[in-house]
């Protein structure tokens, strides 16, 4: 079975995962790295879309996207609103990799992430973080992180990271894993829904109501993995409509809840 890179870190041979400084507690999630000999054959790994956004370093062969490849070698990686497929073939020996917080990624890029959703090549006008690569390619892993962490630092100036109305509205969402009602949720954060959904975009890449979306069927894959009926997932998850349980898992993951456990079930035996 894919493992998922952003809702949880894989069971990869040479994945690693690090917490950033304190000073970036607020921004990043973590840093992580890809790290071989050149050797290993990887399965098909899927991206689950966690609301997040990072930024991608490969120091190898190209990185294959739902069969796309990706030449470049710096990448940001943008808010997504479905699964997506990433092919590890060739030479695999060297990846790194940021992942912001959802809501951070605006402050670090210092643009809507509503103009990043998907994937984009790091030299997007104004971001200046391709020149990072070179540089990074020649250090070890402790002195990459801080590298990184120096230019993100340098980005973010005097930018203090605030509990915001979206920052409410994101916290919210999460705290309930997506099953509270929207309607009820926007009418406790301090700022007019239009508003509220304007600035959401921007500073998250997706509407609240994608970012919902997102959380409980990451929910209702967590239940799949643990072995759970799919009726008894549905209601655990706040589903009381079969019709609306399977449009939302498929419009995200790309398939129906029944074809994910049997994967799960496949990757286990």
């Amino acid at each position: 079975m894919s493992a998922s890179l952003h809702g949880r870190p894989p069971s990869l041979q040479g994945f690693v995962t690090r917490p950033p400084s304190p000073a970036l507690a607020a921004y990043v999630q973590r840093f992580w790295w890809l790290e071989g000999d050149g050797s290993q054959v990887y399965d098909e790994q899927m991206l689950h879309p966690d609301g997040g956004s990072g930024l991608i370093f490969n120091f190898a062969d190209p990185l294959r996207f739902d069969g796309t490849p990706r030449a470049r070698r710096a990448l940001i990686a943008g808010p997504q609103v479905a699964s997506t497929r990433l092919q590890l073939v060739g030479l695999v020996n060297k990846m790194m990799g940021v992942r912001f917080l959802p809501g951070m990624g605006a402050a670090v890029f210092g643009i809507g992430l509503d103009e990043l959703t998907g994937l984009h090549d790091a030299d997007w006008p104004s971001l200046a973080l391709a020149h990072l690569i070179d540089q990074l390619a020649e250090l070890e892993r402790d002195a990459q992180q801080a590298l990184v962490e120096r230019a993100l630092l340098g980005r973010l100036g005097a930018l203090q990271a605030r509990r915001t109305p979206v920052q409410q509205l994101l916290e919210q969402i999460a705290t309930n894993q997506g099953r509270a009602r929207l309607e009820d949720l926007l009418q406790t954060v301090p700022l007019g829904q239009r508003q509220l959904e304007r600035l959401f975009r921007y500073q998250v890449g997706l509407t609240p109501k994608q970012f919902s979306r997102i959380q409980r069927v990451a929910l209702v894959r967590n239940q799949l993995r643990a072995g759970q009926p799919l009726l008894d997932t549905a209601m655990v998850c706040g589903y009381s409509d079969q019709a609306h349980f399977i449009h939302d898992f498929k419009t995200v993951v790309g398939m129906t809840p029944g074809q994910y456990r049997a994967r799960v079930k496949v990757a286990e035996r």
